[in-house]
């Protein structure tokens, strides 16, 4: 698959975005906060997501470490991105709030989160 630019936003579309991606694999993770969102996600590098609109609307989480950051929508509370903990200049996107996307024959990885120290 080429690269290709996906668009995607939060439920309430205040918080909209685009990536740069082939998609050529998608994620789970079995840390405690990705079990309880059950997001599938596609890691990209940080010049492959822009921000169109509503950064100003999204709100911030971390936990353990503090490394990685779980970006919400203040408005909706969906949860679009992270910035992610062992490789912080990428980011991992939730596939579910791209428009027009389905995860029907991508190879999915899981990843050990629960195992990291």
């Amino acid at each position: 698959m080429n690269l290709q630019t996906f668009k995607g936003s939060c439920h309430c579309q205040a918080v909209k975005f685009e990536i740069d991606s082939k998609l050529e694999e998608i994620t789970t993770c079995d840390c405690s906060i990705c079990l309880r969102k059950n997001a599938l996600m596609v890691k990209v590098p940080e010049a492959a997501l822009r921000i169109l609109s509503g950064e100003d609307l999204l709100s911030t989480y971390t936990f353990h470490t503090h490394t990685a950051q779980h970006y919400f929508c203040s408005v909706c509370g969906i949860y679009p991105f992270h910035r992610k903990r062992v490789t912080p200049d990428y980011f991992g996107v939730n596939v579910y709030c791209l428009s027009d996307f389905s995860p029907e024959g991508i190879p999915q990885r899981a990843t050990d989160g629960r195992g990291m120290p």
